[in-house]
C-alpha cells in the first residue's frame, strides 16, 4: 500500500481548499506574492513548506493551520 508522503498529503489538502474557494492557482499565488510555479510544487508535494508558509496559505483559506492539517491527516 502507498502512503503519501506528508507534503502529498498537505498538497492536496491545500490544493483542495484552493478548489473549494473557486480561485485559480494563479490568482492564489498572487494573493500570496509568491509565484504560481511554487505554489504548484506545493499542491503536488514536490516541495516541502516552512512553518511560516504554511501559516500564509492557512490564512489565505481562511481556515486555521490546524483544520489544514487534520484535512490532510497529519
Amino acid at each position: 500500500m502507498n502512503t503519501p508522503l506528508p507534503q502529498q498529503a498537505l498538497g492536496a489538502a491545500i490544493k483542495a481548499a484552493r478548489q473549494t474557494l473557486g480561485v485559480s492557482q494563479e490568482d492564489f499565488a498572487d494573493r500570496l506574492g509568491m509565484h504560481r510555479t511554487q505554489l504548484g510544487h506545493i499542491e503536488q508535494g514536490r516541495k516541502d513548506c516552512r512553518l511560516s508558509t504554511l501559516v500564509r496559505l492557512a490564512e489565505a483559506l481562511g481556515i486555521p493551520l490546524s483544520s489544514l492539517l487534520k484535512s490532510a491527516k497529519l
